[in-house]
């Protein structure tokens, strides 16, 4: 319980900020800054504060992950990121409703992949910590996820 409580908090102490773009808004750390999208300068999906530290959110309306094959999708994108040469150890995908997140590390680096299913788009994306800072972090990262929403 006190370890919850320890995580909550480190958490709210956390400044978020809200980007509110034309297909969703989300909260992410304020200082992780907007990384303009190169093929359409009025979009943003990313946000980096270096490289160890970055967010990304992609809404996709063409994703064929659905509630009904969420977890075959999750064995799917941990084959898919074991068979990259990236160095990836990742663990078991965890399905929790429409929510499916993978964790993965790489060297002092812990990445959380994610999809969350909505009726008629899906969002996908990764965010990147160093595993040192993971308990700052991953409850930083479940607030991230679960303060998407669509428009």
């Amino acid at each position: 319980m006190v370890a919850f409580v320890a995580m909550a908090m480190t958490a709210s102490a956390q400044e978020m900020v809200t980007y509110d773009g034309a297909k969703f808004s989300v909260q992410h750390p304020k200082e992780y800054a907007d990384v303009i999208d190169s093929w359409t300068p009025d979009v943003v999906n990313e946000w980096k504060k270096d490289d160890n530290h970055y967010l990304s959110v992609w809404p996709d309306e063409y994703s064929d992950a659905t509630l009904d094959n969420l977890t075959s999708w999750g064995t799917m994108m941990k084959q898919d990121f074991e068979g990259k040469d990236e160095g990836w150890k990742v663990d078991e995908p965890v399905v929790n409703g429409k929510y499916l997140t993978i964790r993965m590390t790489a060297g002092d680096v812990v990445q959380y992949y994610y999809l969350i299913v909505e009726d008629g788009l899906n969002f996908e994306g990764r965010m990147k910590f160093l595993v040192s800072e993971e308990a700052k972090y991953k409850p930083i990262f479940d607030a991230v996820i679960a303060s998407i929403k669509k428009k």
